[in-house]
C-alpha cells in the first residue's frame, strides 16, 4: 500500500509497479531502476518473509483493475 493509502499490485516477475513514482521516475525520466514498492518486494523475497496467497479469478480481476480494497 502506498503513502496515499492506495493499494498497488507490484509485478516483481516483470519488474513493474502501477504507482505514479514508477511511471514518472523509471518509465518517463529513466532516472531510477525501481520504486519503493518493488524494492520492498525484493527485500521481502531476499529475507524470506514473503507470503503466498491464493486468490480467485474475481479477486485477481479486482487486483489488476485497482478496485481491490486492502
Amino acid at each position: 500500500m502506498g503513502g496515499s493509502g492506495r493499494l498497488y499490485t507490484c509485478f516483481v516477475s516483470c519488474h513493474y509497479c502501477p504507482c505514479p513514482a514508477f511511471a514518472y521516475t523509471v518509465l518517463r525520466r529513466n532516472e531510477g531502476l525501481l520504486c519503493k514498492h518493488i524494492l520492498a518486494a525484493y527485500l521481502c523475497q531476499a529475507m524470506g518473509v514473503t507470503q503466498q496467497e491464493s486468490v480467485s479469478d474475481q479477486q485477481m480481476s479486482m487486483l489488476l483493475s485497482g478496485t481491490a480494497t486492502p
